[in-house]
């Protein structure tokens, strides 16, 4: 295989983690590293005390993939489930989710949401 085709190999589709992280004091940031017409990847970085609203999608399931920190996550409006490095977290469709950045390090989680694209969003 020539140099060139693994280049573009890399470019498509090895992703380097550390690179996508973006964080900012004052905001939430989901940073996107890839879409397609089935799934959306992003690197979500959350600084302590930061959250991702509850919300749901009818049209896709959403993974939450924590790799650094810990926090809370939101399965309903009712209950709370401690997370953190190493945890997977699945929401269906309609499900409601969101998280909370409760820990005293940064807290970082890749989300990919697969099934019918554009997603859409309802907030709670």
């Amino acid at each position: 295989m020539a140099v060139s085709n693994i280049q573009q190999i890399m470019e498509e589709r090895v992703f380097e983690i550390d690179k996508i992280a973006k964080f900012d004091p004052n905001n939430p940031q989901k940073n996107y590293f890839y879409e397609t017409d089935k799934t959306v990847g992003a690197v979500w970085c959350l600084e302590p005390g930061q959250e991702v609203y509850l919300h749901s999608h009818s049209n896709v399931d959403d993974i939450w993939v924590c790799i650094e920190g810990t926090g809370t996550y939101f399965p309903d409006l009712e209950n709370e489930i401690q997370i953190g490095k190493g945890m997977v977290i699945l929401a269906k469709p309609n499900q409601i989710h969101g998280m909370r950045n409760t820990g005293e390090e940064r807290f970082l989680f890749v989300g990919f949401a697969a099934g019918s694209l554009p997603m859409d969003i309802t907030r709670y």
